[in-house]
């Protein structure tokens, strides 16, 4: 819910303005308030945020909810609110004047606010990159005449950023902190395990979304399937977990599981809710959707399978506007296919099956993987707290432009 409006001169305050356009940008922006408030608590917060960012202080022009936008068409029906925000923004920011805007993520919106704001001097920094690496690679021109200081979630993002000149710092990624926390939360599943050293335990992550669910379930159960009927003959014990947070889809789920058990009473497959992390951490390997849940399973160096099957259409307009070889951020991040990924029609239990079992018994190529993920984790996401680190970053350009007056800029092409 947005806070109520004050008037601009009833807080003595300084104003820095904060935009968040999505969940995830107001849980950056919340854990980001709190440090900034510790390091500069003589200034206060406007603009757009959710529950976690009013809570530290932010006074939020618009309902977090209204901005969310899923889709082609939901973006159409909600141009003309959307732009009415904008210029609200826009017109409240001239009344206040603040020193600094930090724009977090929601770049289609947040991006063309930047550009309007340096038109009245106001700099902005820009708190996680677009994915220029994967699409549009050619905002990076745009980001480097209107974004005064852009902070990287991955190491890689802030080196391309620099060649081209980009004033950019890599303050690590958010889950360094999150997934510690949250796995605190999650059940204990080792006793379930009864795990010893001839057990294999494969976790089985069909995505959360439903369209995701209904392509990826059954394949991912077929091949637990087969891997269970050739470790049985090889006399060896394998453990299938299978987490989900889709209460919608629950009933689904079980019944496929269901299904399988039917065809073979012996084979051991544990439903579990809430608990994809504790599964990640447990398992010898995943089979997993592609998506964000890939940097989790890179988070705990745990070997993958990764698979993506969506419509042709959706396909063939991805191949068309990525510029990355790669799907997986784990494959992205380490430069190489470190996790196989298996696409469309590569999406059947045979393929799955070959490549899960060559991981689970090949001891120097699972060695190898977890090697490349180490490294890349280490390198890639960081081991200090982000928004400590991104709020000293702010600090430092705070004060490097206190005494810079405001200045106009001429008008430059959209991004």
């Amino acid at each position: 819910m947005a806070t109520k409006k004050k008037s601009p001169n009833s807080d003595p305050k300084e104003n820095i303005l904060v935009i968040a356009g999505e969940h995830s940008g107001d849980l950056l922006g919340a854990d980001l308030l709190a440090e900034l408030r510790n390091l500069e608590p003589e200034f206060s917060f406007y603009g757009v945020g959710g529950e976690g960012m009013i809570h530290q202080g932010l006074e939020s022009m618009e309902e977090l909810e209204r901005l969310s936008v899923i889709g082609f068409s939901e973006a159409i029906q909600k141009y003309s609110f959307l732009r009415k925000l904008f210029y609200r923004v826009l017109e409240e920011t001239k009344i206040r004047k603040p020193k600094l805007a930090i724009l977090i993520d929601y770049p289609g919106f947040n991006l063309r606010l930047a550009k309007e704001l340096k038109k009245i001097g106001i700099h902005s920094v820009f708190y996680v990159s677009p994915q220029i690496w994967a699409w549009k690679f050619k905002r990076i021109f745009f980001i480097k005449e209107h974004i005064a200081l852009m902070l990287t979630l991955f190491k890689f993002e802030e080196t391309i950023y620099l060649e081209y000149g980009v004033n950019a710092k890599f303050v690590g990624h958010p889950i360094t902190k999150r997934i510690p926390e949250k796995l605190k939360k999650e059940p204990q599943i080792t006793e379930l395990l009864q795990k010893k050293e001839s057990t294999f335990v494969v976790g089985l992550l069909p995505g959360s979304r439903k369209g995701e669910i209904r392509k990826l379930l059954k394949p991912i159960l077929e091949t637990a399937l087969l891997l269970h009927q050739k470790f049985v003959e090889e006399k060896k014990k394998i453990i299938f977990l299978l987490p989900n947070i889709n209460a919608k889809e629950e009933k689904y789920i079980l019944e496929e599981i269901q299904k399988v058990k039917n065809s073979d009473p012996e084979i051991q497959i544990h439903y579990l809710w809430n608990a994809s992390l504790r599964v990640m951490s447990e398992s010898d390997l995943l089979l997993i959707a592609s998506g964000t849940a890939t940097l989790e399973g890179l988070y705990f160096e745990t070997p993958m399978v990764i698979l993506y099957k969506v419509s042709l259409f959706t396909y063939f307009l991805g191949s068309l506007l990525m510029r990355s070889k790669y799907i997986g951020l784990a494959n992205i991040l380490s430069s190489q296919e470190v996790a196989r990924e298996l696409t469309q029609n590569e999406c059947r239990p045979e393929y799955i099956f070959a490549e899960a079992y060559q991981i689970l018994t090949n001891k120097k190529l699972n060695q190898k993987i977890k090697l490349i993920l180490h490294e890349t984790k280490e390198r890639e996401l960081g081991t200090t707290n982000g928004s400590k680190k991104a709020a000293k970053e702010i600090q430092n350009l705070l004060r490097s432009h206190s005494n810079e007056p405001n200045h106009t800029v001429l008008p430059s092409s959209n991004p």
